[in-house]
């Protein structure tokens, strides 16, 4: 797995970073994605989708995602 930060001031960052997960997904090379956008008033919009071939046990590799994405923001906080 990776993480990324692409601060949102940087449009094109954020453009190039949806971009390369449409080739990827488009590719096939994408089985899960749990996207998160929080916006100006504090509001949520939670999105995600899963490969069928992932079954039953999609929402466990979503959750297990989410987890590794905290855990990653957890650690790189603490190294500042």
């Amino acid at each position: 797995m990776s993480a990324r930060v692409v601060p949102l001031e940087d449009g094109a960052g954020v453009k190039a970073a949806l971009e390369g997960l449409m080739r990827a997904v488009e590719a096939g090379e994408v089985r899960a994605v749990a996207i998160i956008t929080a916006d100006a008033s504090g509001g949520l919009e939670p999105w995600w989708g899963a490969s069928r071939m992932l079954g039953t046990h999609a929402g466990t590799v979503l959750r297990g995602m989410v987890a590794y994405l905290g855990a990653l923001m957890d650690a790189e906080a603490l190294e500042q």
